[in-house]
C-alpha cells in the first residue's frame, strides 16, 4: 500500500481527488454535474466515515466517526451543518461541518433506546425528529429535540415498533412514519425476534398534538415498511423488506398518497424473483416520472412509472444500495464496492462512472443530494 492511501486509512479527515491524488475519479457520461451527494462510508479496514462526493470537482471527502452511520439530515437554517445517525442498534448522532470538515458527537439516545439511522429537521430548523426503538418498553418513539442543544423536549408514540424513516407531508405538520414492525434487542444485536407476529404499519402523525390521523397496513404482515421518498404533493414511494422466503415476496415497493391510501406496486412474476424481496433505498424523480428501488441482493434497481405505476424494468448492477435524485431529475446510485452510476429512463439503462477500483471505499445504504 502506498503512503497516500495509508494516510487515507488512518486520517481523521480526508478529501480525495482524482487519480493523481490516489483518490476516486468520478466522470459522468454527460455534462459536469453540480451539487454534493452525502453518504456514510467505510474503508478497507472497517473504519467508518461521514462525508460524500462533490459532483463538480469529483472529489470524495469524509471524516472518521466511531460507529457506522446510515442516513443524514441537513439543517435548513445552516446547510453546512449535516447530522448523520447511527444505524440500528447504534445510539449516537454526529454533526459534520461541511465548511470546516470537522465532526463531533452531538447526542446519544437515552438508556433503553437506539436510533434507526434516520432523522429530520422541522421546516424552520428549530427541532430535530429522530425515530427510535424503545426496546425496554417495546414501542416506537420519535424523539423531538431542540436542534441547538439536542435536549429532548417532547416525544411521539409511533403506534408501532421499529420506526425507521420519517418524512414531512405537504401540510407542514404531519409526519409520515414507517414502522418496520420488527423487534430487536442490543443483547442479540440485529437478530429479529418476532417475525411470526411482526406488525409493520405506515402512520400519519400530527406533530402538534401527537395524534395518529391515519394508520395503514399492507396485506402481508411480513412486508417490513422501511424507506420513504416523497414528491411535492405527498405521493410517497415506500421501500419494503420481506421477512419470509424472498421468492415469495408479493412486492418490494408500495405507494402512499394522501386521501388515496396505500397500495403495493406490481411486477411480472418472473421479475419479482430478481428483487430478492429486499429494498435498501428508494427514490422518486418527478421530472423523469420514475420510481427507483435499490435491490442489492438482486444486483440492480427495479423501476416503475410514477404516473401510472407501470413496471418499467430492472437495471442490472452489482450490490446497489444508495439512490438519490439530483436537481435536474437524474437518479444516481451507489454500489457497495465504491462505484456509482446514473439511471436513464428512456431507454431504461445505466451509465457507470469511471473509478479507481483499487481505492478501499464502501458506500453505506443512502445518498442524500444537496444542490
Amino acid at each position: 500500500m502506498n503512503k497516500g492511501r495509508r494516510n487515507f486509512l488512518i486520517g481523521s479527515a480526508v478529501v480525495l481527488g482524482g487519480a493523481a491524488a490516489g483518490g476516486l475519479a468520478f466522470h459522468f457520461r454527460s455534462k459536469r454535474r453540480r451539487g454534493t451527494l452525502l453518504s456514510a462510508f467505510e474503508d478497507a479496514r472497517g473504519d467508518q466515515y461521514v462525508g460524500g462526493l462533490k459532483l463538480e470537482t469529483q472529489h470524495v471527502f469524509g471524516t472518521k466517526v466511531p460507529m457506522r452511520a446510515h442516513g443524514c439530515a441537513i439543517d435548513p437554517r445552516d446547510p453546512q451543518r449535516v447530522l448523520f445517525f447511527a444505524r440500528r442498534p447504534g445510539t449516537q448522532a454526529f454533526e459534520l461541518r461541511l465548511d470546516q470538515m470537522t465532526v463531533r458527537t452531538v447526542f446519544e439516545t437515552p438508556a433503553g433506546r437506539h436510533l434507526a439511522g434516520h432523522g429530520i429537521f422541522s421546516h424552520d430548523g428549530r427541532l430535530l425528529f429522530t425515530p427510535e426503538h424503545d426496546y425496554e418498553r417495546v414501542r416506537g418513539v420519535v424523539s423531538v429535540r431542540d436542534a441547538s442543544d439536542m435536549r429532548i423536549v417532547d416525544e411521539i408514540d409511533t403506534r408501532g415498533i421499529d420506526p425507521h424513516e420519517v418524512a414531512w407531508l405537504p401540510d407542514g405538520r404531519s409526519l409520515l412514519v414507517a414502522n418496520g414492525g420488527i423487534m430487536t434487542h442490543p443483547r442479540t444485536y440485529r437478530r429479529k425476534l418476532n417475525i411470526p407476529t411482526m406488525d409493520p404499519s405506515l402512520c400519519v402523525i400530527d406533530t402538534t398534538n401527537g395524534q395518529c390521523t391515519e394508520q395503514l397496513r399492507l396485506p402481508d404482515h411480513l412486508l417490513s415498511i422501511r424507506h420513504l421518498a416523497m414528491t411535492a404533493n405527498g405521493t410517497t414511494a415506500i421501500g419494503l423488506q420481506y421477512e419470509g422466503e424472498p421468492a415469495a415476496a408479493p412486492g418490494i415497493v408500495a405507494v402512499y398518497a394522501p386521501d388515496a391510501g396505500l397500495h403495493l406496486l406490481t411486477a411480472p412474476e418472473t421479475e419479482r424473483a430478481r428483487f430478492h424481496g429486499y429494498v435498501a433505498s428508494v427514490s422518486v424523480s418527478e421530472m423523469q416520472g420514475l420510481i427507483a428501488a435499490a435491490c442489492p441482493y438482486g444486483h440492480g434497481v427495479a423501476c416503475w412509472s410514477l404516473q401510472d405505476h407501470r413496471y418499467l424494468g430492472f437495471v442490472p448492477a452489482a450490490e446497489t444500495y444508495g439512490l438519490s435524485r439530483l436537481a435536474d431529475g437524474t437518479v444516481v446510485a451507489s454500489q457497495r464496492d465504491g462505484t456509482a452510476y446514473q439511471i436513464d429512463k428512456t431507454p431504461l439503462r445505466s451509465h457507470f462512472l469511471q473509478i479507481d477500483s483499487e481505492i478501499p471505499l464502501r458506500w453505506d445504504d443512502h445518498w442524500v443530494a444537496v444542490t
